[in-house]
């Protein structure tokens, strides 16, 4: 299976007037690939060519979910992957599976309480409830975060390196981890797993070959 993959999408492409959410449709468009995921940070919502799977970063709305699930924002090929649930994308005989944690982190908003009705600014944060729930999950191939695991350089603790997401790859131990958040390409290893901190969409996007686990990537300029 061949699936894009993107990470930020911020703003434009550097020098030109073209935003980086219109170069995202293209790419769903013209790429040849099964299947795209994305790690937070959209900041526009669009109907896509190929099916998108995301989870929201700090600068999403997070109530676009509720608007297109109830087809209020009817948008095609646009799904979300809820904190903590699992999704199998197939292809033939491989099946990959796929998770993530919505949100990106905050001290101020960590403990909430999840029962309680939350301020506006906090929807966008996870919470410990949130970690917990992903503290449950075996066997996963890829798992998306808006922030990096701490402790393996990625800087900036507890922002970019944030503790909840380490905690989370040291028990869940997927195969891969893919970063949004820190605007930088990193890559880092665990026992178990690796991680790649991903560059935004002005920059490059990725394309995620499963059947030899490899990520190879593009400059975003190369088909403006």
């Amino acid at each position: 299976m061949r699936l894009g993959v993107l990470g930020d999408i911020h703003g434009y492409l550097p020098g030109s007037d073209r935003m980086c959410i219109d170069f995202a449709v293209h790419l769903t468009a013209t790429l040849a690939v099964d299947a795209f995921l994305q790690v937070g940070d959209m900041c526009h919502y669009r109907s896509f060519a190929r099916a998108v799977h995301w989870i929201y970063g700090n600068n999403d709305w997070p109530d676009v979910v509720r608007q297109v699930e109830t087809g209020e924002r009817p948008l095609q090929h646009f799904h979300h992957i809820k904190t903590g649930e699992v999704l199998t994308l197939s292809h033939g005989t491989e099946h990959v599976r796929i998770a993530g944690l919505n949100g990106a982190f905050d001290d101020l908003y960590y403990d909430l309480d999840p029962e309680a009705e939350r301020p506006l600014e906090s929807l966008a944060f996870f919470g410990r409830a949130d970690v917990e729930k992903c503290l449950t999950l075996r066997h996963i191939d890829v798992f998306l975060a808006h922030g990096c695991p701490a402790g393996l350089g990625y800087g900036r603790e507890p922002d970019h390196g944030v503790p909840a997401i380490r905690a989370i790859l040291d028990v869940v131990q997927p195969r891969l981890m893919l970063c949004g958040h820190a605007h930088f390409f990193r890559e880092a290893y665990t026992v178990t797993s690796t991680v790649y901190s991903l560059n935004q969409l002005q920059d490059e996007y990725y394309i995620l070959d499963t059947s030899s686990w490899t990520l190879e990537r593009f400059p975003s300029r190369s088909l403006v």
